[in-house]
């Protein structure tokens, strides 16, 4: 082989590896992209996973809130005696049996 054709393969060879290394800076930007995709997607789900996650306690503590307003108020209703609800109720009955129309 001559120096001419060692010289021109020389070149062709650094032209394929510029080329390859131009390749691969595509694909490493290509891949350094879609991770940070990724880990975005990925951070913004965790942030909607513990937005819900507190929003679900909240409704829990107010469920409970509630539930105990409630069996305090069942409890009141509980010691009301029988003869006085039975009053009341016979009072109502008088009242609407007097209403004339």
């Amino acid at each position: 082989m001559s120096i001419a054709s060692l010289l021109l393969e020389e070149k062709k060879a650094m032209i394929y590896v510029e080329e390859a290394r131009k390749r691969a800076q595509e694909i490493i930007q290509r891949a350094r992209a879609e991770a940070e995709r990724i880990m975005r997607e990925a951070a913004e789900e965790e942030a909607a996973r513990r937005e819900l996650w507190e929003y679900a306690e909240r409704l829990k503590k107010e469920a409970e809130k509630i539930m105990s307003e409630y069996r305090a108020r069942a409890e009141k209703i509980k010691a009301i005696p029988d003869e006085l609800i039975e009053k009341a109720a016979s009072l109502i009955v008088e009242e609407v049996l007097s209403y004339e129309l």
